[in-house]
């Protein structure tokens, strides 16, 4: 006798269900992401956001949809960055532009709404796969709440993990969906490599989907007909089509499978030998797991020293990486046959996390909170499951626990959102928790420096420069607030420094020159732009540091030559055919000196030095009516008056 056909199987997500019930799950998920991250919508454009939303070109033009699709995710105006791919990600941005704009809530509010769906693409999974809502409901709920998950939902730029983990989700329902709807095998496979496409349009790091598909395959096969469990494997061809699909475009797009600008001072992995750089990613695969159990202190930047390279194998922090790591291992292997989606869960969460974590190859940074949004879906179903068993002993406790680990996570999440609020609060929080972090240190600077604080701003750059001494930046901008602050002696010689670390720096070459300048310390000036010139050819900004010096010194002549030259090479800078027009009076080429001036003031005729310094030649030379007419001129233009020179002249004159 043969074997009967069973009914097809039906999850708890496809029984005959109230459509009330059905919308139930979104609309909590809807309100409690808003409860959460409400907040959030008087948040403005901080950070990264500034560039790839703020001052985005590419989002504000209305055919610029081809160019986003054929430019790197950091290009924003005409010049093209080949570094990352996530064109999905830039396109939402030209959406929400389309429609608020550039008001910054309109971004925020769709972040929250993005977050609220995938807290219910995490139910739809716990509920597809556990066949139990009160396991749905835990994973669901602890997803929404988490506060590891504000770096991915509170900056606008999180919108890639938002995407990529909310598309992940969907292909993977979608896959499942061949279980319950054998009539419609391949629509569901179609839609699955969709979803797996704009996942990883939308963040790189879903690239590995579909080893998360077939680790879902072999937890929970399919039956046959005669009984047995198989994984079905032809979907896996379309999968494979979609990735090379992938690749193609993003080889054309970039040049290569993976270009990156990445450096030791955002990820110090780069800098390390092997197996130091080895065991220190295996530290922050044990960070990510502490903060998902203990999110308390939390962090936007944990470069620099803020994860200290792993001291060798009997460093107390691998040894505790090393044991959770081996402890969930074995608990997902041992725990197979009985507690299948504990142990599932317990593996997505090691596959997913796997693309950002170093191990494989290294990614632009060391550790980053935004990272763990997708693999965390594995930390919450393991919760779900495990509270989910533990409601079926005690009740009680059960509901306890989950109450105050909602509450407790509700409140550090809604609280952690106002550190994205404005730059003010941004710098300075990120600074407190970061500090051994020299980028956290040196963008506090930056937002002392911008908001007339030269003091503070010394500070942080001094810190800054203090935990990387490598990186000129943090002597260059220290060196800037220095001089103008007239600490001319400690700014010339963080300039010095500055120059030391990249000596072909025309910025840091010029503000020296100035430095000097400003100091007197001329001859060192001039050799310092001669050195250069020698070296780099003609550049006409140092021709005129090298004139002005030049003129200081008294050697007029050379100072003509260099000023000329200068001219000739920025015919249209007002500023260095002045310069050159007061060589010229140094010299004793007067007539040459009045056509310099009106060369100027025919081009910007309220140019107030030129009205002042040609007032000033004409009366010399006897020219009275023109003199008076342009010293007057120049009277009505400055805020002050004359100074006294010019002005006892002009009441001198008839």
């Amino acid at each position: 006798m043969g074997r009967k056909q069973g009914a097809p199987h039906r999850t708890a997500a496809t029984l005959d269900t109230p459509r009330s019930a059905l919308l139930l799950p979104p609309l909590v998920f809807l309100i409690l992401a808003f409860l959460l991250y409400g907040n959030t919508l008087f948040n403005g454009f901080v950070n990264d956001d500034k560039p790839l939303v703020a001052e985005n070109r590419l989002i504000r033009d209305p055919y610029g949809v081809a160019r986003i699709f054929t430019s790197g995710y950091w290009t924003t105006n005409d010049h093209s960055v080949p570094e990352l791919y996530r064109p999905l990600t830039i396109f939402s941005f030209s959406l929400n532009y389309l429609v608020v704009g550039l008001s910054p809530s309109g971004y925020h509010l769709t972040n929250i709404v993005l977050h609220a769906m995938v807290c219910w693409l995490v139910f739809r999974l716990a509920l597809l796969l556990g066949r139990s809502p009160a396991t749905a409901w835990a994973a669901g709920l602890l997803f929404a709440v988490h506060p590891l998950h504000t770096e991915a939902v509170t900056p606008v730029v999180g919108r890639s993990e938002l995407l990529a983990a909310g598309f992940s989700l969907g292909a993977l329902l979608l896959h499942r969906r061949r279980r319950n709807n054998p009539g419609i095998p391949w629509r569901a496979s179609i839609l699955t490599a969709l979803c797996y496409l704009a996942a990883v349009f939308s963040k790189e790091s879903a690239f590995t989907l579909p080893a998360l598909l077939l680790l879902t395959d072999i937890a929970f096969p399919e039956e046959e007909s005669s009984g047995g469990r198989i994984v079905p494997w032809k979907p896996y061809l379309l999968y494979n089509l979609a990735a090379l699909f992938y690749l193609g475009i993003r080889i054309t797009v970039l040049g290569a499978v993976a270009t990156s600008d990445a450096r030791a001072l955002d990820n110090p992995l780069l800098s390390m030998g092997r197996g130091t750089a080895l065991g220190t990613a295996l530290v922050t695969l044990g960070k990510y797991a502490w903060l998902l159990v203990w999110p308390w202190r939390l962090s936007a930047d944990y470069s620099g020293g803020e994860i200290p390279p792993a001291s060798g194998p009997g460093d107390p922090r691998l040894l505790a990486s090393l044991v959770f790591l081996g402890l969930a291992l074995g608990f997902a292997f041992l725990g197979w046959r009985r507690r299948r989606l504990a142990s599932y869960s317990s593996f997505f969460l090691f596959v997913a996390i796997l693309p950002v974590s170093n191990l494989l190859f290294f990614i632009g940074t060391i550790f980053g909170e935004r990272l763990v949004y997708f693999p965390s879906v594995g930390f919450c179903l393991l919760l779900g499951t495990a509270w989910s068993a533990l409601r079926r002993r005690q009740a009680p406790l059960a509901a306890f626990l989950l109450a105050l680990s909602l509450l407790a996570c509700a409140a550090r999440t809604a609280t952690r959102n106002r550190i994205w609020k404005d730059d003010a609060s941004f710098a300075i929080a990120t600074a407190r928790d970061a500090p051994n972090s020299p980028k956290a240190q040196f963008n506090l600077g930056v937002f002392l420096e911008e908001h007339s604080n030269p003091r503070g701003a010394e500070v942080a750059y001094a810190r800054a420069a203090q935990l990387a001494p490598e990186w000129a930046d943090t002597h260059f901008n220290r060196a800037g607030v220095l001089a103008r602050t007239g600490r001319l002696a400690e700014a010339i010689d963080a300039y010095r420094r500055a120059l030391a670390l990249r000596p072909e720096d025309p910025r840091v070459i010029l503000n020296l020159g100035h430095a000097l300048y400003q100091a007197r310390r001329h001859q060192e000036a001039i050799d310092l732009y001669r050195d250069r010139l020698s070296r780099r050819g003609d550049s006409a900004e140092m021709l005129n540091g090298l004139g002005a010096n030049l003129l200081a010194q008294g050697q007029f002549s050379q100072a003509l030559e260099a000023y000329s030259k200068a001219v000739s090479l920025a015919p249209a800078n007002s500023l260095f055919r002045l310069n050159l027009a007061q060589a010229q009076e140094a010299v004793g080429q007067e007539a040459a000196a009045a056509a310099t001036y009106r060369a100027i003031l025919r081009t910007a005729p309220d140019t107030l030095p030129a009205l002042r310094n040609l007032g000033i030649l004409l009366a010399r030379r006897g020219e009275s009516s023109e003199a008076s007419q342009l010293l007057r001129r120049a009277r009505s233009l400055a805020p002050g008056g004359l100074d006294p020179e010019a002005q006892a002249i002009l009441q001198s004159l008839p």
